[in-house]
């Protein structure tokens, strides 16, 4: 394989494993307080942020009669991953949830995702993205989404508000210094690439047999994520054994086309669905058999190879 092709087939795996290690996707009571000690030079940059006081009008908008607040057992839990592919080691990344807060009386989580590329390669595609997303944990779906894609030298910025109710993405897309704002159509339950794993985090007991759907949009391609509970397995990773659920997973890209019922009102009914493209990326994650539901593992297929996150650190939330 030429150096170039070798550079198209990195870029391709790592913007996968990128998109895989920022929904970072599991132990016994006793193995969920475990937490491993990294050296500085180890860990990747994260930061929880606030709710801009300029956040969209979406976002104002009342919560929905009879919604009720669940119970959040992640506040201020800290996951850290080492990324492979074929074993050596791609990238580091992590995820941290912050303390609960408001934005005009309405109950948010913000959640801060960062993926770092190392080693062989980062010389041939150097990679850094990072994400803050606004979590309603009310529904467990985002109010808005914030990702900074910063890829060997180049910038790209994707900020989106989420009108559900709507069922509309309001879209900002920066690049160097070209900026495009639009509206897309998209299911009311729609999740950022974030903010679906608590959701299943949150269904409560699992069994070989669930099933399910997520639909997710960041403001550039909106996909459907099958999930399939499909065995219980205990895995080794660097912090020890763990009991886990292995759930297999793929991802579709699909489009949906704008259902008008009055314009002039600003009235929608839920788009059309149909679908682009079948099973663009798939693998299996492994979540933990205890109530904390900790993602463990995740792998994913790429052109390289099989790719693989790992947890190397975990500090449990508040509510573990």
């Amino acid at each position: 394989m030429n150096v170039f092709m070798t550079r198209i087939h990195v870029r391709i795996a790592l913007v996968a494993l990128a998109a895989l290690a920022l929904s970072t996707w599991a132990p016994g009571e006793a193995q969920a307080q475990r937490s491993s000690k990294l050296r500085v030079s180890d860990r990747v940059e994260l930061t929880t942020v606030e709710l801009p006081d300029n956040a969209a009008p979406a976002l104002e908008e009342p919560a929905q009669a009879g919604a009720e607040l669940r119970e959040f057992r992640w506040i201020e839990e800290e996951l850290f991953y080492s990324v492979r592919v074929n074993d050596a080691e791609a990238m580091r990344a992590g995820l941290r949830t912050g303390a609960m807060r408001r934005h005009n009386g309405r109950p948010y989580v913000p959640l801060s995702g960062t993926a770092q590329s190392r080693g062989f390669f980062h010389a041939v595609y150097p990679l850094h993205d990072r994400a803050n997303t606004y979590l309603d944990p009310t529904s467990m779906r985002p109010w808005r989404t914030e990702k900074h894609f910063e890829e060997r030298g180049q910038n790209r910025v994707y900020n989106v508000d989420y009108n559900h109710q709507g069922f509309e993405a309001r879209v900002e897309r920066l690049r160097e210094e070209r900026q495009l704002r639009f509206r897309a159509a998209i299911p009311d339950s729609t999740h950022d690439m974030l903010t679906w794993i608590y959701e299943l985090r949150a269904s409560g007991d699992l069994k070989v047999g669930d099933a399910f759907e997520f639909y997710i949009y960041d403001g550039w391609l909106l996909s459907r994520l099958d999930v399939a509970v499909v065995a219980r397995e205990d895995i080794l990773t660097p912090l020890g054994w763990f009991h886990t659920y292995r759930l297999d997973f793929a991802r579709h890209i699909m489009d949906a086309a704008r259902t008008v019922i009055d314009a002039e009102r600003g009235e929608f009914a839920p788009p059309a669905i149909s679908m682009r493209e079948s099973s663009r990326h798939f693998g299996s994650l492994w979540l933990s058999r205890d109530a904390n539901a900790i993602p463990v593992r995740v792998t994913i297929n790429t052109p390289l190879g099989a790719g693989e996150a790992v947890l190397i650190h975990y500090k449990p939330g508040q509510g573990a």
